[in-house]
C-alpha cells in the first residue's frame, strides 16, 4: 500500500471540528474508492473519519489505524440523481443540487459532515434527513470482504441511526445515491437554503468555536413525545457551565465548545455533568450522540457509564 498517502504520528487536531489535539499512530487518505477498498481489506479495525463533526478523539492518542475520507469527493449526477461518494462535504451537495434546481437538500448548507458520516447518523435538520432523499447506498462488508449495495429500506433507518451505525465494526460506506425533486425555480431553493443557514447562525456555535455539534440525542417522554435536549439542559441551568476547557454554550445548550484548549476528559466530564443534572430534575436519561474514539482507561470507564446512563 505504499503508493496510498500516510501519516504517522499525526495530529488528528485538523480532522476534527471540535479542534482537540490527538495524536494518531497511522493516518491514511486514500483518493478514491480502489484505495479505500485496499485499506479497509487489510487493515486491522480501522477508525473511518469524514470531517470529524461528531467524534470525540482522546488526547490520549488514538492506536488504532485511522482512514480519513476527505480526498473521496467524486460526484456522478444524472437529474434527478446524485451519486457522492463518502467523503463529499454535505454543504458541497447541498450547492450542487441548488445549481442543477433540484430540491431536498437545502437542509445539508449547514452541516459540517461529509455525506458518509451523515448517512451513517442519518444526519438532519429542519424536520429533514438524509434518508428523505436516499436511494442506495455501497458500503464495504469487512467481514466478507465485499462491496454491497443496501437499499433505502435496508439500511434500517432511524433518528440519528441506521444499520451502519449499529453495525460500525462490519460495515463502511463508500457511496450513496439520491433521487432528489425537481424545482420550479432557484428561488424557492435558495430562499430556504438561507432559512437553514440563518437559523444555525442564530442558534449554533460558528465552527469558530469549535464543538461535535448536538452532544446529546433528543429524548422521548413516556407519550411518544419527543422534547428537546437543548431545552432540558437549559431549564437545568447549565448554561455557560464551565469544566475545564470545555464550556456549555450560552445559545443552544445542547452544544458544549471547546473555549480553551479542552481536553478530551474535559469534555467527557462536562457531558456527565450535564447528563446527571437533567436526571436529577427531569428523570430523564440523556444518550450521548456523538462517538468516543480513544483507549484512555479512565476515559473509557466514564464514556461507557455515559452511554448506559
Amino acid at each position: 500500500m505504499k503508493e496510498i498517502e500516510h501519516r504517522i504520528n499525526y495530529d488528528l487536531k485538523s480532522f476534527s471540528t471540535l479542534r482537540i489535539s490527538s495524536i494518531a499512530d497511522d493516518v491514511y487518505l486514500p483518493k478514491n474508492i480502489d484505495e479505500m477498498t485496499l485499506l479497509l481489506a487489510n487493515l486491522n479495525d480501522p477508525v473511518i473519519v469524514g470531517n470529524g463533526s461528531n467524534i470525540l478523539f482522546s488526547s490520549s492518542g488514538i492506536k488504532r489505524p485511522v482512514i480519513v475520507t476527505k480526498h473521496l469527493d467524486k460526484i456522478d449526477v444524472k437529474p434527478p440523481y446524485i451519486v457522492a461518494d463518502a467523503g463529499v462535504g454535505a454543504p458541497k451537495l447541498s450547492n450542487m443540487a441548488f445549481e442543477l434546481k433540484l430540491s431536498g437538500f437545502e437542509f445539508l448548507i449547514g452541516l459540517p459532515a461529509t455525506i458518509g458520516g451523515a448517512i451513517v447518523m442519518n444526519a438532519g435538520a429542519n424536520s429533514q434527513a438524509v434518508s428523505d432523499y436516499l436511494v442506495s447506498v455501497k458500503v464495504y462488508d469487512t467481514r466478507e470482504d465485499k462491496i454491497i449495495e443496501f437499499t433505502r429500506d435496508e439500511m434500517e433507518f432511524g433518528y440519528r441511526t441506521s444499520i451502519i451505525k449499529n453495525n460500525s465494526d462490519r460495515y463502511v460506506v463508500l457511496s450513496a445515491k439520491f433521487e432528489l425533486l425537481p424545482a420550479d425555480s432557484y428561488i424557492a431553493i435558495k430562499e430556504t437554503m438561507n432559512k437553514a443557514l440563518e437559523k444555525r447562525k442564530n442558534t449554533q456555535p460558528s465552527l469558530g468555536e469549535p464543538n461535535l455539534g448536538c452532544v446529546f440525542k433528543n429524548p422521548v417522554n413516556k407519550d411518544g413525545e419527543t422534547l428537546s435536549a437543548g431545552k432540558l439542559i437549559d431549564e437545568a441551568g447549565l448554561k455557560g457551565h464551565l469544566i475545564g476547557g470545555a464550556l456549555v454554550y450560552y445559545n443552544h445548550a445542547n452544544f458544549v465548545i471547546n473555549f480553551n484548549n479542552a481536553t478530551s476528559m474535559d469534555y467527557i466530564n462536562i457531558m456527565r455533568d450535564i447528563q446527571m443534572n437533567v436526571f436529577d430534575k427531569f428523570n430523564i436519561m440523556l444518550k450521548p450522540e456523538i462517538i468516543y474514539i480513544g483507549s484512555d482507561k479512565k476515559e473509557l470507564e466514564l464514556w461507557n457509564t455515559l452511554i448506559k446512563g
